[in-house]
Parts: structure tokens; C-alpha cells; sequence
């Protein structure tokens, strides 16, 4: 289902939804849309009911050739008795503009059906709502409904392989509706043929299915086709005969477990294909086959493997041009299909990503990464491609904080980012990589249902399909050429060229981390003014024309993840010109301002210093200034950046002459930057900057907490979504043979798991627990490193250790709870995560030897006290575990030396706040690529962002 992590009830865990059963039933029973009775009791005898609807039940209408179209609102009255009457109706463009507006008049006669066309004007490609009020002849309203309506520019037809646009299209809407919509939208891949079901291919042991069933499917897939739209082949979980029970012997059902016999599902898939293959080529042999647990209840990854190496033995020889689409995740990818030097490893041709949730550059990351495992480690170097066939975001998930109005056109910005950021990972790696957004249903309720880009109770549009047909209306049948901007972190620019050389383009602002996930108004706002813009057409995210090519200078909004997309008969050549060195970028906020964390106690020697970054595409004159925080005097307040180039960094440093030590550790910076070439603007902010200090000291773990009286703590605090606060403080020392860290986390319940020896697949980072990351530069496993986008959205951690308490009962009640020290990442573990049916890696992962008094890779102890609810945690790493951190250590008393560090606090079970990270309240969080399992995040600003908050280490 997805990277993201799934901690508790936290809004901001995207996936924190329903299993979505790829195939699975979820009709209900159809819907009613747009009908409404008076009647209640004796009333609805007499009470008529009414459907609004349109001209087109798809409520989707290209533009002519004059740029416009002219829908007509259907208003069908059913009525025992006479009734008339009068239809008001008002049409607004993005449910806040009014374009049109009128009333008409109705009448039906007795028991009979009578339909009322209203023409609705002719409307500009753009997204619409539709307020309808019917009122009968004496003044009672009889239905008050609103309806979506899209006018959509025209998409390019017939089937397209090479394509990237895909839809999640549900089968349980109506068939015919469903493929015009799509038709409509411009996709051209659907996943799965409905007519092929293991039960269907396989229906006993040894019997396969006969002919009307395979022209049955066969038929369905020419039907798509003559839509327009390709079939991704899908082996739909098992056949239910052959699911494996669980460990008590007891049945699950098709998808919760691995097949009972492999063989037997082997030859269910050769013969589900073999009769398709001419017209299918690309199958799914599994969707999300996460191992041994939340769905293979017992099944492991060697059980994967090796049933992937079965279907290949099987399908190959008689079918070597058939791709065969395996995995479900990167992290899964990484650590099951790929699991380094283990048995069976890497029977695919391509695989699978389920990217939900906001499109952040991790995204991007995340793409890059699983092509090159694919083009490496795949059977095939990669020839099938990869396939994203689960993504998206949603109403309830994504957005709760907005209102649901607003909400369905977030949902709209972040569609097109989405695609374009897994475009771009494929064009750069020249790997084919479909996208299918979660989801379409025209008329029923389904498992995910909130995901859904359809209101199934009125049968029309959300934003996104309007969004969506714009991007493949501009895009498709145009080949990505490049980004436009590797160096802006504010901005991304997506070169397209078609096949006589014209150029097309998407540029987008990015969205900022601002601890709400999902505001509008956090993130890169401003304006683009092109000089030389003849000839370039423009259209916003959702279709609307913002330039028709006549004018010589345009300016433009720029919103975040808003897309503005760019089309003209000027070469592709040209284009690039005109998007980057004629181009003029104004972003309220052109600089990203962090003022560091202080790496040495405060003293005469102190220097407070703030990192500048322009994160513009275009260069920055500033001059920063600086408040002084309470009790404190800087030698200077002002200071001139000089001009810095996009993605320069410069480090400006304010010596201290004054200061006064803060007893939380926390001392407030405000900022103001002056632009001397803009006057309009004098961007701010305000970030609290601590010290962090770790001193060099003898520790004893257990020893007790009087060690570290005199050392600074670095506190952070966690408020739920309840408003419920907690505190967590860190204190970090080191000597000649350890690096000591002590948490102490405020704690209402507990929650822990078994320990590793009774369990050896329940990952520590699902139990309360903290993570201590490193970057220590030396990363080689690092497919990315060198990547042109390394230091936009890139980059990786080195070391990750995650201490938790192994105990048999949750709330650590048991007498012989076990702490735990875990190696999650670190250079030789292939950025994998510990599976027991794994090869063994040059670095080992999972526990390591460290106990209370012993081990020769550090101490662990951890304490409860449970009257004041807090969660003690000694840890010790030995530097056999960081030498390249030792190669750096100070060695003369008085010297400093920095490293890229950050903690993290898990707090799970019910009530729990989930992750807290250092990053997010030290700076503002950078994207990364932590595209292994989720503990720390996925690199996401949200989940984390990248570890790369300075820490100091003082001798």
C-alpha cells in the first residue's frame, strides 16, 4: 500500500486507511444520486422525486472547435401527482466564481416521467459546480443538490504503451460510464482484467479454465482497448483452494497468505497468461505481498522469492516477451525481491511502488531508487519498467484539516506533481514508468472508497479528473526531456519535447513543511514573468487558459504544487530558453533562512550563525538581519550575503558579546532579509536554535543520572492532535571508547513489544522507542550518489539505531523485559531491513551485541518510572560502529568538531503521539531518500525530513 509510516493514529500517516483490496467486492448496492422524495409517511405517496443529471452521464465535455462547450443540465421529475414549478440553478468555476445563472420552468403530469433540459451556456475548460434548487408552484423546496461538471481540453487518442498515465479504475461502477470516462480523461492504462480470477483460471487442482471463459477476457481486454487504454495483466492473489492457513492451521482468505502449493500457482499464472499474451505483456504477480505479517500471515521473503523464481522457470520459455511486474513497495523491493546474496533473488522484469501521499520530492526519490534496483538487480536489467499502481491522496486522510470544499482541490494540486515526479525518475534512468492514481468509481461504494476521484452519490467529477485530463491533454504524445531547475529547491520545471521537436513544459512551486502537512498556504508563493512569451499558450492545473501566445511578457501566479503547464510551437530548445534564462522568478520567499544549532556551550568565543540558501531558480543579493535573543548582545545585527547563485549555501556568522543561558536550552532568533532589488517584499521568520553539545566524559550506563547533570539537554516537545504535550530530552557525551546518549521521554502508556528471540519479525520501531541517525558521508550503497538532484532531494543517512524494550507484556509489566539495541541502517546493510529468512549481509542487522554491563558493540538499559511516567534510555555505541566519526574526533581540549545528526522518539499503542523528530524542530526539514523500510520516514519533509541537523563533539 505504501512507504509511509503507519504509526497509530496520526492524521499525518496517509495510510492510515482501509486494506484495498485490489479486485476485491465492495458493491453494496447501488446509489441513488440526485433523487429526492418529500415523503414520509403518508406524505410519500404524493411526493414526486427528482434525478439531475447531464446531456452526458459522464458530466465530462470536451471543447469544441471554437475552445468551449455547452452542457445541458437534465432535470427528470417522477410524480404521482400534477406538479410544476420552477429550476434555479447557478454555475460557479471552482465553487467561488460565478460564470452563468437562471430559472426555468417544469411541469410533469400525473404518474408520468417528465425531463426538463436546461442549457447551461457555453463554458471555458475549467472545473465546475452546478447549484440546483427545484422548487414546486406553491413555494416548497423540492431538492437542493450541487453537482460537479469538468469541460475538459481534448486528449489525444487510441492506445499509447509508452504512456505514464494510468487510473485505479474500480470495477464496480458501471462498465460502460467508467470506460468513457476514462476514454474521456485520457488514460491509457487500466489495472487488472476483471475476467481473470485465480478461482476462474484454476477453479480445482489441475483444472484450468476453457474457452467462453478465455474469450471472456479477451473480449474485455479488446474492449479497453477500443477505449483507448491498455490492460495491466494482474494475478489476483490465489486461488482459494490454495491459501496457506495461518499458524494455527486455521483458513484465511486468497489474499492473507502465501499459496499452499507453489507449483500449483505457478501453473495457475502460466495459464492465466498464455491465452492473453499476444495482448497482455505486463502482469502483476502479486499485489502488496508483505511478508509475514500484515498480509502473508506466515509466508516469509524467501517464500516470495522463490515463488517469483517458479512463475519465471514456468512462463519464460514459452513466453520470453512477457514482463513479469513483482514487489509492492521500494522498502519491500530492497529488502524481500532483491535481498542481497539470498536464494531466488531478483525474478522480475520490473517492479511495483505504491507511492501515496503528498507529492514530495521523496516521490522522486524513491522512483530513482527502484529503477536502479531494477536495471541491477532484475533478471532483465528492468525491461518491464515500473509501475506505480497504487497512488494518491484523499479528502479525509490527507487534508482533514481543511474543509471538504477545499479539500477536493488540494487533492487536485497534488495529482500532476505526482506523475511528474515519477516521469522525471524514468526519463533520466530511460526506464518506462506508469503511474495509476487511487481511484475511479462512477456510481458505487468500494473498499478505499475515500479515495475516490467521483462523487458516487450526485455520478460527477471531483477536481482531480479535471486536473488529471489537463495533464494528459498537454503531455501525452510529448517525450520528458529534462528538469529544468536541479539547483531550485522552491521550484520544479519539467521539459517536454514532441516528435517534431515543439517544446511543452510543467512548472509547479513546491509545497513547505509547516507542520500541518496539508496547508495551502505553507509553501513557495510568488509569480514567473516570461520576456519573450510569444507564441507560448499557458493553462493552470485545471485547464483554464492563463495566455494565448499573443502577448511578448506574461506573468503568471505560482502556488504551490499548482501546475502551470506551457505549449507552443516554438522548439522544445527554445522553450528551455524562455522557462530558465528568460524567465523571472519572484517568490515571497526566495531564501531559506536557518539559524544552526550552537556546537559548543555558550562563552567569549560564541558565534551565532545562520545558514542562507537561495532556493530560487534565478540568483539573490540579500542583507540578513538578525534580532538578538533575550539577555543577549551581538557585535553586529546586519550583515550583507552578496549575491548567491540558485542552490548556493553561505553561512553568516554574529559573534557574541553577551549572552544569557537559556534553562530550557532553547533561545529565539528573528530574522528579516532585505532584497535590494525587490522592494516589495523583506521575507522573516523566527527559528529556536539549542545548544547541541556533546562533551567528551567518562559514562557508566546505569550509573545513574547525576553523570549528566552538567550536560545540556536538547528537548523537544510533541503536542498530539488532541492538544495533549509531552516532553523529550536528549543529553548526548562521548570518550576514548563510547558515544553516550540518555533519553528521557515523557510517557502516559507504554507500549512494547516481545523480545527479538520470541519474535524475530516484529520490527522495533513499531514499539516505543528512539532513533538516533547519523551522516558521516560514507554511504556506499548509495544508488543515488551523484545525481545531478543529490542535494535538492537526495540525500541519505549513514547510521541508524533504534533502541526499544523487548517485553512480554505491552505495558512492561513483565519482570524480564530485555532493552534491545538495533542496527536499522549503517554501511554493509544494503540499506535493507531485517528479515530472518535473509542472506546474511557484511554488516548484520538486527540486534547487536550490547547488554547493561557488556557487549562489544555498546550498552543498552532502559528504565520505567511509572510514577512519573517516564521512559528512561541509556545507550552506548561502541566506535567500532562509527569509525568514520572517529577518523574526526577532536584531540586537544578546547577543539569542537561537527557531525550530521538527529533523534527520534516512537510512541505507539493507543494514545500514543507517534514520531517526533528532532529535524522538524531544529530547521526547517529537507527532503531525502530513505527509501528502505519506514522507520525514520521515507525522507519526507513530513515524516522526518533528512538527517542533517549539525550536532558538536568537544574535547
Amino acid at each position: 500500500m505504501s512507504d509511509t509510516p503507519r504509526s497509530g493514529d496520526d492524521a499525518r500517516s496517509i495510510t492510515r486507511r482501509r486494506a484495498l483490496l485490489y479486485g476485491a467486492a465492495g458493491a453494496v448496492g447501488a446509489a441513488l444520486p440526485g433523487v429526492v422524495g418529500s415523503g414520509q409517511d403518508a406524505q410519500a405517496a404524493t411526493a414526486p422525486s427528482i434525478v439531475l443529471g447531464f446531456d452526458d452521464p459522464t458530466a465530462l465535455f470536451p471543447v469544441d472547435r471554437s475552445g468551449r462547450a455547452a452542457p445541458d443540465l437534465l432535470v427528470t421529475v417522477t410524480s404521482p401527482a400534477v406538479v410544476s414549478g420552477t429550476i434555479a440553478w447557478t454555475v460557479r468555476a471552482r465553487s467561488t466564481r460565478i460564470v452563468g445563472s437562471g430559472t426555468a420552468a417544469f411541469s410533469a403530469a400525473a404518474e408520468t416521467t417528465q425531463t426538463t433540459t436546461v442549457p447551461l451556456g457555453a463554458l471555458d475548460p475549467d472545473y465546475y459546480r452546478v447549484s440546483v434548487t427545484v422548487t414546486d408552484a406553491g413555494g416548497t423546496q423540492l431538492l437542493v443538490r450541487i453537482l460537479g461538471l469538468g469541460v475538459l481540453r481534448p486528449t489525444v487518442p487510441g492506445v499509447r504503451p509508452g504512456s505514464a498515465f494510468g487510473l485505479g479504475i474500480r470495477p464496480e461502477g458501471d462498465p460502460a460510464v467508467t470506460k468513457r470516462i476514462a476514454q474521456l480523461m485520457g488514460v491509457k492504462w487500466t489495472r487488472g482484467i476483471a475476467s481473470v480470477q485465480p478461482d476462474t483460471v484454476s477453479p480445482a487442482p489441475g483444472v484450468f479454465w476453457g474457452q467462453a471463459d478465455i474469450d471472456r477476457a479477451r473480449a474485455e481486454v479488446a474492449e479497453w482497448q477500443s477505449y483507448g487504454i491498455s490492460a495491466m495483466g494482474g494475478i489476483n492473489y490465489n486461488m482459494s483452494w490454495n491459501v496457506q492457513p495461518d499458524a494455527n492451521g486455521r483458513p484465511l482468505p486468497s489474499y492473507r497468505n502465501r499459496p499452499k502449493d507453489m507449483e500449483a500457482h505457478a501453473d495457475m499464472v502460466y495459464h492465466a497468461i498464455a491465452p492473453l499474451q499476444d495482448l497482455v505483456k505486463n502482469w502483476e504477480l502479486w499485489n502488496e505481498p508483505w511478508v509475514h505479517g500484515r498480509y502473508w500471515t506466515t509466508g516469509d521473503s524467501q517464500d516470495y522469492r522463490d515463488m517469483t523464481k517458479l512463475i519465471w522457470d514456468r512462463v519464460k520459455p514459452d513466453f520470453p516477451d512477457v514482463n513479469l511486474i513483482g514487489g509492492g513497495s521500494v522498502s519491500h523491493n530492497r529488502d524481500a525481491v532483491y535481498a542481497k546474496g539470498s536464494t531466488h533473488a531478483g525474478y522480475v522484469d520490473g517492479s511495483v511502488n505504491h507511492a501515496y501521499g503528498y507529492p514530495d520530492a521523496t516521490q522522486y526519490a524513491m522512483a530513482k531508487t527502484q529503477v536502479t534496483m531494477d536495471r541491477l538487480w532484475s533478471r532483465s536489467g528492468g525491461r518491464g519498467g515500473q509501475w506505480q499502481t497504487e497512488c494518491g491522496t484523499a479528502v479525509i486522510h490527507s487534508f482533514p484539516s481543511l474543509p471538504a470544499e477545499e479539500a477536493v482541490y488540494a487533492v487536485a494540486r497534488t495529482l500532476a506533481p505526482t506523475y511528474l515526479l515519477h516521469m522525471l525518475a524514468g526519463a533520466e534512468e530511460g526506464s518506462p514508468i506508469r503511474v495509476f492514481w487511487f481511484s475511479l468509481c462512477y456510481d458505487r461504494p468500494y473498499s478505499g472508497q475515500e479515495f475516490n476521484i467521483y462523487d458516487i452519490t450526485t455520478r460527477t467529477p471531483l477536481p482531480a479528473v479535471v486536473a488529471y485530463t489537463t495533464m494528459a491533454s498537454v503531455l501525452e504524445d510529448a517525450t520528458l526531456d529534462s528538469e529544468l531547475y536541479p539547483d531550485a529547491k522552491s521550484t520544479w520545471g519539467f521539459l517536454f519535447r514532441t516528435e517534431d521537436g515543439k517544446g511543452r513544459a510543467a512548472v509547479y512551486a513546491d509545497q513547505i513543511y509547516d507542520g500541518t502537512d496539508e496547508s495551502p498556504a505553507a509553501g513557495y508563493h510568488g509569480t514567473l514573468t516570461l520576456g519573450d512569451a510569444h507564441g507560448i499558450r499557458v493553462y493552470d492545473y485545471l485547464g483554464r487558459q492563463l495566455a494565448d501566445g499573443s502577448a511578448d511578457r506574461v506573468t503568471l501566479t505560482l502556488n504551490p504544487w499548482e501546475v502551470l503547464y506551457f505549449d507552443t510551437d516554438r522548439s522544445a530548445q527554445e522553450l528551455r530558453r524562455v522557462l530558465t534564462t528568460g524567465a523571472d522568478f519572484r517568490y515571497d520567499t526566495p531564501l531559506l533562512v536557518t539559524p544552526l544549532p550552537l556546537v559548543k556551550p555558550l562563552g567569549k568565543d560564541s558565534e551565532l550563525e545562520v545558514k542562507v540558501e537561495n532556493v530560487s531558480p534565478g540568483g539573490i543579493r540579500a542583507i540578513l538581519q538578525v534580532a538578538e535573543p533575550p539577555g543577549w548582545k551581538l557585535r553586529h545585527t546586519r550583515v550583507p550575503v552578496g549575491e548567491l547563485a540558485p542552490g548556493e549555501q553561505r553561512t553568516v556568522r554574529f559573534p557574541v558579546a553577551q549572552y544569557e543561558v537559556s534553562p530550557d536550552n532553547e533561545y529565539r532568533v528573528d530574522w528579516t532579509v532585505r532584497l535590494p532589488r525587490r522592494n516589495d517584499i523583506t521575507p522573516s521568520g523566527s527559528q529556536t536554535v539549542r545548544v547541541a553539545h556533546l562533551p567528551y566524559r567518562a559514562i557508566t550506563v546505569g550509573g545513574g543520572a547525576d553523570q549528566w547533570s552538567d550536560v545540556i539537554p536538547v528537548t523537544l516537545t510533541s503536542v498530539s492532535g488532541t492538544g495533549d504535550t509531552r516532553k523529550y530530552a536528549l543529553r548526548g557525551a562521548w570518550d576514548d571508547a563510547f558515544l553516550y546518549f540518555r533519553a528521557e521521554i515523557q510517557d502516559i502508556t507504554p507500549y512494547f513489544q516481545v523480545p527479538f528471540a520470541s519474535n524475530r519479525y516484529l520490527f522495533p520501531f513499531q514499539a516505543d522507542s528512539i532513533q538516533l541517525g547519523f551522516d558521516t558521508g560514507n554511504k556506499p550503497e548509495d544508488l543515488l550518489a551523484g545525481d545531478r538532484h543529490y542535494e535538492k532531494c537526495l540525500v541519505s543517512l549513514s547510521h541508524l539505531y533504534v533502541a526499544t524494550l523487548g517485553s512480554a507484556t505491552p505495558d512492561h509489566a513483565s519482570q524480564n523485559a530485555v532493552p534491545q539495541l538495533h542496527r536499522q541502517c549503517a554501511p554493509g546493510t544494503n540499506y535493507q531491513t531485517y528479515y530472518p529468512t535473509n542472506a546474511d549481509l557484511p554488516t548484520p542487522l538486527g540486534p547487536m551485541d550490547a547488554s547493561p554491563t557488556g557487549g562489544s558493540e555498546g550498552r543498552i538499559l532502559i528504565t520505567r518510572d511509572a510514577v512519573n511516567k517516564v521512559t528512561v534510555y541509556e545507550v552506548a555505541i561502541a566506535w567500532n560502529q562509527l569509525p568514520e566519526l572517529v577518523a574526526t574526533l577532536p584531540a586537544a581540549a578546547g577543539e569542537t568538531t561537527t557531525t550530521a545528526f538527529a533523534f527520534a522518539v516512537g510512541d505507539a499503542g493507543t494514545g500514543g503521539h507517534g514520531m517526533t523528530y528532532s529535524t522538524t524542530q531544529s530547521q526547517a526539514p529537507q527532503s531525502g531518500c530513505y527509501n528502505f523500510a519506514a522507520f525514520w520516514g521515507t525522507g519526507a519533509q513530513f515524516s522526518g525530513g533528512r538527517v542533517d541537523t549539525r550536532w558538536g563533539l568537544g574535547r
